[in-house]
């Protein structure tokens, strides 16, 4: 896959990010009704949550107009989407709903996946 290739799916993957961030950061309550429901209420923890995706969305979006940033930033953009994956296994139980529980750990899994393919093919591009 050339290197060129991979700046769409990085930037939709950015933008995703920013904009799952911002909701959590600016609306923790129906992000966690909707999305992070796993117990009681945590506002502090979503907004840490909305600060962290907003950051490696803006890491992705900056790859996209800086290549030599771009296999860095997959790299740990795949490392935290697959920490992340791991804790929403491990408190698959808690789910509010586990219908919503297991889609959310099969598009993080998908995600990490991409993302760690997108690193793997930025770096043999490079």
């Amino acid at each position: 896959m050339k290197r060129d290739a991979l700046m769409l799916p990085i930037g939709v993957f950015g933008a995703v990010y920013v904009l799952i961030g911002a909701w959590a950061a600016l609306d923790s309550g129906t992000f966690s009704d909707l999305v992070a429901d796993f117990g009681p209420d945590n506002d502090h923890l979503v907004h840490d949550f909305g600060a962290a995706s907003v950051a490696i969305g803006a890491g992705l979006l900056a790859g996209v107009r800086i290549p030599r940033w771009r296999t860095p930033v997959l790299a740990v953009a795949s490392v935290w989407n697959g920490l992340h994956l791991i804790s929403h296994v491990v408190d698959l139980d808690d789910a509010g709903s586990l219908v919503v529980g297991v889609i959310e750990v099969i598009l993080l899994g998908v995600a990490t996946a991409l993302l760690a393919l997108f690193a793997h093919f930025s770096r043999s591009a490079a």
